[in-house]
């Protein structure tokens, strides 16, 4: 038997939906919010995003901390990133982090870039002050405290995790292989989850390994991606390969990407490989040239893999 309705009474139910879905939205948008402290006499700042419908005294929430990259600021990469993460906290419940560099710059303490910096900072300690900090201000799950960046802020993530990794839980570098002055502390350290998203055609940051060269100056070293996998596969247990796919449904964007999961017992292993992807983050914005850095590819949006690999903790 058909139920029939009439014109009107798919009208009101429509409205009925969308005003219901509309208030959810509403209800679910979150605060944006630039928190300043002083350390080592430099004024610093974080900014930090909430989101609605999940507090209370019973509930704590995942830390997903997002990092800029070189010459970068915390607002510029919720840009760069189409203010995805925050999206994506609206719609699980967790809080995003975007701490802000001094000059732009984050200082590891070694390494041909911090060495060469005029003005010296501990960014490690700062990342300490705003982890914990963020700590005071919400009801953080210390055991899903993550991190994620491109370029230098992607160096940052793998800094974290081999120097903090009994608050880190895992990383998701984008357009960063491992740099060869974190070798030691990273290949040394206890397993954790790793994702890595990079792209083939990296101009800055080759995807085979060797020296970053940035507006033709030559920067660090990084390892090639596959023996920054070597690395992490060694260090999580991991045997063959669980899972994988060849992704390309979007032909204008000239880039397609090869998924790969592997077998681990201590933590996971994924790798994004981005063919014909630039130095940028998947899905966001094009924010130079591509004679610059690259393409931007449109086949995964580099956020909502990263918080589908994430959230599995």
């Amino acid at each position: 038997m058909k139920i029939r309705f009439s014109a009107w009474e798919i009208l009101s139910r429509a409205m009925v939906t969308y005003f219901l879905f509309a208030s959810q939205a509403f209800a679910q948008h979150g605060e944006l919010k630039t928190y300043a402290f002083k350390q080592q006499g430099y004024q610093r700042q974080f900014i930090l995003y909430s989101p609605r419908g999940f507090e209370g005294p019973q509930v704590s929430l995942p830390l997903v901390v997002v990092l800029h990259g070189g010459g970068g600021t915390a607002r510029q990469m919720i840009r760069l990133s189409r203010s995805r993460w925050n999206e994506l906290a609206d719609e699980h419940g967790f809080l995003v982090v975007y701490p802000n560099a001094v000059d732009k710059i984050w200082d590891f303490g070694k390494g041909a870039i911090s060495e060469a910096l005029s003005q010296r900072v501990n960014d490690l300690e700062y990342f300490k002050s705003v982890i914990a900090r963020v700590q005071s201000l919400k009801n953080v799950d210390s055991d899903r405290i993550f991190a994620t960046g491109i370029s230098r802020g992607g160096q940052a993530s793998y800094y974290l995790a081999c120097n903090l990794p009994s608050k880190i839980r895992a990383i998701m570098p984008v357009a960063m292989p491992l740099p060869t002055y974190l070798v030691d502390e990273c290949q040394n350290g206890p397993p954790i989850g790793i994702a890595i998203m990079n792209g083939t055609e990296d101009q800055q940051v080759p995807y085979n390994g060797g020296t970053i060269v940035v507006l033709g100056k030559p920067r660090d070293k990084v390892l090639s991606t596959s023996r920054t996998l070597e690395i992490w596969t060694r260090q999580n247990r991991c045997g063959g390969l669980a899972f994988k796919e060849e992704r390309d449904r979007v032909a204008k964007d000239r880039t397609s990407v090869s998924i790969r999961q592997w077998n681990c017992d201590a933590a996971p292993v994924w790798l994004f490989q981005i063919n014909g992807g630039g130095h940028t983050w998947p899905s966001g914005r094009q924010y130079l040239p591509v004679r610059l850095v690259g393409r931007t590819s449109r086949e995964v949006d580099a956020a909502e893999e990263g918080w589908r690999f994430l959230s599995q903790f």
